[in-house]
């Protein structure tokens, strides 16, 4: 259930800020995911073929700017979160092969929500997939601040600028970090009643009372909405220091429209840290970009997941965009590895370890001699052992067949 708190003044203050070091007719590249998976519209899809659809759109609107495009591209963001939040959410039943109708735009009338689901499907669900159903909590959660890593890497490498990106960067970051404050001040978030038909019922209510009631104690007698006023106090000091955490989503540069920092005439660099929820509690991340003469574009980062008491260690490193044969095929590439609690484990200290990583290659089929724009075909291909990877909806050992086109405009 997305809770949506949208700052306008620090959005207003902000958006003012357009720093590009792009040329206003710079080539940007643009991707979208056909196939991903066995499930169509997966979050790793949606996530993707959302940001290269909002960014054609606030390139277009900015063509000729004014006060009125910038309203409108407001507009755009406020719905796109609410749409992504939710089938983020949604994404995890259809893994699941659960049914479900996604309802973003019931945001008007004070949430956003994703029914059609029995009590007992979800009593099922918790008693006998805990993971499972906890990730259904904070999967919302899980695609905004995917969402966000990915407008930074692009703001990062330059392959988009802040003029087109910031609104919809800023929206997305105020919307996160203003749901995870409810924890801080619970009065931000009115108290939720259950609707009489079970099927009208938003799955999991409040997504961070929700999951943290349920880490501590799966086994109570089952309802949908948890208040705040329904955690004990052990929990109220968990939800709290989730929300402490969420404020470090602010130490980034970005967020004042610094793209990166250049360090000679070949090496750009920025940085910044991230935090959110994960099934067993949740994960820090100290994001790195280095862009090595615009050739050589990497993302690298450090992650301390967390449970109830315990930290464990992850890192990763992915190759954005790389150019290969004269533009003829763009690579992109990743590998993860991970320690995580023993069986997603909210109160365990044993730790498993696991790896994941993809592939995916573009390759031009079609290029527009009058204005240089170009067709790609992207057929890609990714694995990860059993474990939780943001964006990957399975937390079993999953591999995936990957099909897409990018387009070079």
């Amino acid at each position: 259930m997305l809770g949506v708190f949208y700052f306008s003044t620090f959005h207003v203050s902000f958006s003012q800020n357009t720093q590009s070091n792009d040329s206003a007719d710079a080539k940007h590249v643009y991707d979208f995911s056909v196939i991903n998976g066995e499930n169509l519209f997966t979050m790793r899809q949606t996530n993707t073929n959302y940001v290269s659809a909002n960014r054609i759109l606030a390139r277009l609107i900015n063509k000729k700017p004014s006060k009125v495009d910038r309203f409108l591209q407001f507009g755009i963001s406020f719905l796109g979160v609410a749409v992504t939040h939710e089938e983020g959410h949604r994404s995890i039943l259809t893994d699941l092969e659960i049914g479900s109708v996604s309802q973003p735009f019931s945001i008007f009338n004070g949430a956003a929500y994703v029914k059609g689901v029995t009590d007992q499907t979800l009593i099922d669900l918790r008693d006998n997939n805990l993971n499972d159903y906890i990730r259904l909590h904070t999967a919302g959660l899980e695609s905004d601040y995917a969402i966000l890593t990915r407008t930074e890497t692009l703001l990062a490498f330059e392959e988009d600028n802040f003029k087109n990106l910031g609104i919809d960067y800023l929206t997305r970051k105020a919307s996160m970090i203003g749901y995870y404050l409810t924890n801080l001040i619970p009065a931000l978030f009115s108290e939720m009643e259950e609707e009489e038909n079970e099927l009208e019922r938003d799955i999991v209510g409040h997504d961070i009372y929700g999951a943290i009631k349920n880490l501590y104690r799966p086994n109570e007698e089952f309802y949908r909405y948890t208040n705040f006023d329904d955690l004990t106090e052990e929990e109220k000091k968990f939800t709290r220091k989730v929300g402490w955490l969420s404020i470090l989503n602010l130490i980034n540069p970005m967020l004042l429209g610094k793209n990166n920092f250049k360090f000679n005439e070949n090496l750009k660099v920025n940085a910044g840290l991230g935090y959110t929820m994960a099934p067993f509690g949740g994960y820090l991340d100290e994001n790195f970009w280095f862009n090595y003469k615009n050739r050589y574009k990497i993302h690298f980062y450090l992650r301390q997941f967390h449970n109830k008491d315990n930290m464990f260690w992850g890192m990763g490193i992915k190759l954005f965009n790389h150019s290969l044969f004269v533009d003829k095929i763009i690579l992109n590439s990743e590998l993860h590895y991970w320690n995580q609690p023993e069986n997603l484990d909210f109160f365990i200290s044993n730790s498993t370890s696991g790896v994941g990583g993809a592939l995916d290659l573009g390759y031009k089929i079609l290029n527009e001699t009058e204005n240089e724009s170009k067709l790609y075909l992207n057929l890609g291909l990714s694995h990860k052992t059993q474990g939780f990877l943001p964006e990957y909806t399975s937390l079993d050992k999953q591999t995936m067949f990957n099909l897409g086109f990018s387009l070079a405009w």
